[in-house]
């Protein structure tokens, strides 16, 4: 078969969590997304020519880079169940948009880019939905644990809740028009996901369990009826924050000045170390935004804002 190269792929950036959503929610930001530019290689197999904008040092080795390696298992159950080609072989050029540490979904992102790439090569024999279980096991590799709250909003788009992980049980959300995402991190604060989960005791008090539970039920609720008091009274974190908002430098302080620049919620990026959050519309997001980058400016602390809407395409061919 003719493959189909000198694409590029783009996937981006993703939340997770989204303050009552641990380890459920997860919604997709237009900007930075990771690319791979993909060209027919000579050998069998996938092969990451080069990383730019490597700024940690990732691997090249496909089994130790989640882009490589979500690629490479899906390549091969392409060849084994569907009949392609053994000899296929794909070089990618992998561009890191997307920063480390800070809670935008790095490593799905790449995950998410790679398996498109595959797709788009083989002239996408699967649908988008049946590659989120290869792009998780990319993840796995930076995560320590399959999950696919980060995978899926990368990949499809827009705000989606996951019911199960394993048995990939998700459902996108619907979103009232407008709203807008902002997120800051301090840029010389990283935070390694498998180091932060390590902080999190497997012992969760019933209250906030049940606070939690009431208002993810409550923000589905909102966003059905675009209820935006309800929405901003059902953003609030039981479990995340009681355990490592202490690693982000001024959280609370950061989090007062959304609120006071009416944001309808302010939580951990993911597992940090970046702060999103959740705005009405532009303006709000823009003082938002000035006023939560003013707390660490004030304390001589370089950051980065990313002023977003929520993207609805998920990852694509450009």
């Amino acid at each position: 078969m003719k493959l189909k190269t000198n694409i590029k792929i783009s996937a981006p950036a993703s939340i997770a969590n989204i303050a009552c959503g641990f380890d459920v929610l997860g919604l997709a930001i237009n900007t930075p997304c990771d690319e791979i530019i993909v060209t027919e290689a000579d050998q069998p197999g996938i092969h990451i020519t080069e990383i730019i904008k490597n700024k940690t040092k990732l691997s090249t080795e496909i089994n130790k880079n989640t882009a490589g390696l979500a690629a490479q298992k899906l390549l091969t159950f392409l060849q084994k169940e569907r009949g392609f080609d053994p000899k296929i072989g794909l070089n990618f050029k992998l561009t890191k948009h997307i920063p480390i540490g800070f809670g935008l979904g790095s490593s799905s992102a790449s995950a998410v880019a790679g398996v498109m790439a595959v797709n788009e090569a083989l002239n996408r024999p699967l649908q988008k939905r049946e590659l989120v279980h290869f792009a998780a096991i990319g993840e796995q590799l930076a995560e320590g644990q399959y999950r696919i709250n980060s995978i899926v909003p990368s990949l499809i788009g827009g705000l989606v809740l996951t019911r199960d992980h394993e048995s990939l049980d998700f459902h996108r959300l619907p979103l009232p028009k407008g709203l807008k995402i902002v997120v800051i991190y301090p840029k010389n604060r990283y935070l390694i996901s498998r180091h932060v989960r390590d902080n999190l005791s497997r012992k969760i008090h019933l209250e906030h369990a049940l606070k939690q539970v009431a208002n993810i039920g409550a923000l589905i609720h909102a966003l059905y009826m675009s209820d935006f008091d309800l929405l901003a009274r059902a953003l609030e974190d039981n479990i995340a924050e009681n355990h490592w908002s202490n690693l982000i430098p001024f959280f609370k302080e950061i989090q007062q000045a959304a609120y006071n620049n009416h944001a309808l919620g302010c939580s951990i990026a993911g597992t940090g170390s970046g702060v999103f959050a959740i705005c009405k519309n532009s303006l709000e997001a823009s003082n938002a935004a000035s006023a939560m980058e003013a707390i660490l400016e004030e304390n001589g602390i370089k950051s980065k804002t990313i002023i977003s809407d929520i993207n609805q395409e998920g990852a694509i061919k450009t």
